[in-house]
């Protein structure tokens, strides 16, 4: 197999880009080239002894995009392009996400880098999964996960950027191949066959839970509801964090100020703070009240209590979850409500389960009741998601989804009128692609609309 200049060369710290972005300027066999005897080279990985330093490799790009990289990864600019978080902090990439108002490519945006990570961490699990398959084989436990974090973040490309995603690629030869822009329902179908890839070598409920939610993204509610079937409602799997590494992100930026708990933003936002629910736990510093920006208050998140709390990736909760809308959609309103007040009814374990034991309520939730209409009971599952996965990088496919899939307007579901910085709030639903794409033949980014939630076909 002539896979190991490319898997080396990536796992031995060269920042290769295996997306759409090419070195303009650079030359591609000389960025492949490693020097530094000090972490690891092609020589000492061609040792199947160095398996786990490529697999932990892979899994700390994963976190990397997806909640780490110093703070602005996927799960905090969703939530502050959403309605869970209000930019508290300065940085006006930040503000203008926050605001729905994103600078153009060639100005640069706080998702560029989580883009580019996303990226990266796509071509360093892919690579790591061929390294188990050829060192041991696809019955090792670490190819599934491998593959379903891979797939993973193909749906997360597929769920927050615009519909217009490049799958570049790194050829067996050590050749660029430049992808071409696909629509978000390709880039999820994809991810999903990698996720079946997963399940079929074993993988079991973390395949399962990112099938489910890249089946709903694409509208295949019963198709969903079947993949998470057999997953615990007690199943969870985690990002780690470290006070050296890749801290998580919502507690970094909630410490130094930058991000705050929002309530009704928008107008359509929830109440995260005046609902008092056991699931979006918070708290005001009396001794700290404001933000870095002294001129906005800010509210902490009790989910996330450290650099090193974990941050759930996938859990049983979001399974049940996507059976309760499943269930829904299949006109069967009385299922719904059953499932949503099991999980009601054992909150202080689970989330104990979902914070990884960083928080237990101390006061339960009562049973819910039909509200009668279709319209309400969509806003009900969806209120139920938002709650139970608060700051877990759900709530802006969740607003995409009520708008591309549902019908909903843009101004009914996302944060609209006017802004607390001053303004107003714009009309962007979804992430541009950085703007280094644009060196990529195949594509131009007027083809990134970002003002569309529709997933394309």
């Amino acid at each position: 197999m002539k896979i190991h200049t490319n898997r080396f060369a990536r796992l031995a710290g060269v920042a290769i880009l295996a997306t759409s972005v090419a070195m303009s300027g650079c030359d591609l066999d000389e960025l492949l080239e490693v020097t530094d005897p000090d972490t690891v080279n092609p020589g000492t990985l061609n040792d199947p002894a160095t398996l786990p330093i490529q697999v932990t490799g892979a899994y700390s790009e994963f976190v990397a995009a997806y909640s780490g990289a110093g703070g602005d990864a996927f799960v905090s600019t969703t939530a502050l392009m959403s309605d869970e978080f209000f930019s508290s902090g300065t940085f006006t990439t930040r503000t203008q996400t926050d605001r729905r108002n994103q600078f153009t490519p060639a100005d640069g945006n706080t998702t560029d880098g989580t883009y580019v990570n996303m990226q990266q961490a796509r071509f360093a699990l892919g690579e790591a999964a061929l390294a188990v398959a050829e060192f041991e084989s696809t019955a090792d436990p670490r190819y599934s996960e491998m593959k379903a974090l891979e797939g993973f973040t193909l749906v997360a490309l597929g769920e927050a950027y615009c519909s217009a995603v490049p799958i570049s690629r790194i050829a067996e030869d050590g050749s660029f191949e430049y992808g071409s822009p696909q629509s978000s329902a390709s880039v999820t179908q994809s991810g999903i066959a990698l996720l079946d890839e997963a399940i079929g070598a074993g993988g079991g409920s973390l395949p399962a839970v990112v099938k489910g939610r890249a089946l709903i993204n694409v509208g295949q509610y019963a198709a969903a509801a079947s993949a998470v079937a057999s997953v615990p409602t007690s199943f969870t799997y985690f990002a780690a964090h470290s006070e050296e590494g890749d801290n998580n992100p919502i507690y970094s930026l909630q410490d130094n100020g930058r991000y705050s708990i929002s309530e009704v933003e928008g107008g359509n936002g929830l109440p995260y703070r005046s609902d008092d629910d056991p699931r979006v736990p918070w708290f005001q510093d009396p001794d700290d009240p404001n933000g870095f920006d002294d001129a906005y208050p800010l509210y902490k998140s009790l989910r996330y209590t450290a650099f090193t709390s974990p941050l759930v990736v996938a859990s049983g909760v979001e399974a049940r979850l996507i059976e309760a809308e499943a269930a829904l959609n299949a006109g069967n309103p009385g299922s719904m409500i059953t499932i949503l007040n099991a999980l009601r009814a054992d909150v202080v374990n689970l989330m104990s389960g979902l914070t990884g034991g960083v928080y237990t309520p101390d006061s339960g939730l009562g049973p819910l009741v039909d509200p009668g209409t279709d319209d309400a009971r969509l806003d009900l599952v969806m209120k139920e998601r938002a709650y139970w996965m608060h700051l877990t990088g759900h709530r802006l496919g969740d607003l995409r989804r009520l708008v591309a899939n549902y019908g909903r307007s843009a101004t009914e579901v996302y944060p609209t009128g006017a802004y607390h910085k001053g303004g107003q709030y714009s009309d962007d639903l979804v992430f541009p692609l950085d703007f280094d794409e644009a060196n990529n033949p195949n594509f131009t980014h007027d083809v990134c609309n970002v003002d569309a939630a529709g997933f394309g076909s």
